[in-house]
């Protein structure tokens, strides 16, 4: 199975742990950096991991469940030269020290154009007011963001026919 009911059926059982995002280690400066190259993106959950990848024409958000971290499929990844990690971002994006959240409710959102019930973004809500919005329509990937990229994206969509094909309560705190 793949696809957003995957992420709602993962969800709907397991905490939310973190937010795994690969990239590059960049060595060649004073001060190592890491590069983030988020063409795929991964949420630890209490057990086993969701894994989202931007694909197609990178215009759409494959979600599978997956036991582990790999990237050996992904092309810019895997031939890399440059050191390839993963980075934890859950601290950042939620931000309030909590070892673990639950997805309250899911939104799927379709960029226009035709109309196959493909997810082209996501936008997940947390306990605590927090949401992360998973956008493959980037130029360098997943864009990774909350809820004020999620009404960016609408406000600069919505007026080409972009439409929610899905709201999935998944907890009574919804």
């Amino acid at each position: 199975m793949s696809g957003w009911p995957t992420a709602e059926k993962a969800l709907r059982g397991h905490a939310v742990r973190d937010v795994l995002l690969p990239g590059f280690l960049d060595r060649d400066e004073d001060v190592p950096e890491f590069r983030p190259q988020p063409l795929v993106v991964w949420l630890r959950l209490d057990e086993g991991l969701l894994r989202f990848e931007s694909a197609g024409q990178f215009d759409r958000l494959d979600t599978t469940a997956v036991d582990g971290v790999r990237w050996d499929d992904i092309e810019l990844l895997a031939e890399a030269e440059e050191e390839v990690i993963v980075a934890s971002c859950g601290e950042q994006l939620f931000g309030d020290g909590r070892d673990e959240l639950r997805c309250t409710r899911l939104r799927v959102y379709r960029a226009p154009g035709p109309d196959d019930g493909a997810c082209t973004c996501l936008a997940l809500d947390f306990e605590g007011g927090h949401t992360l919005f998973l956008d493959p329509t980037w130029t360098f990937g997943i864009r990774v963001g909350n809820a004020s990229d999620e009404q960016r994206w609408l406000k600069l969509y919505g007026t080409e026919g972009a439409s929610l094909v899905a709201e999935v309560p998944l907890s009574e705190r919804a």
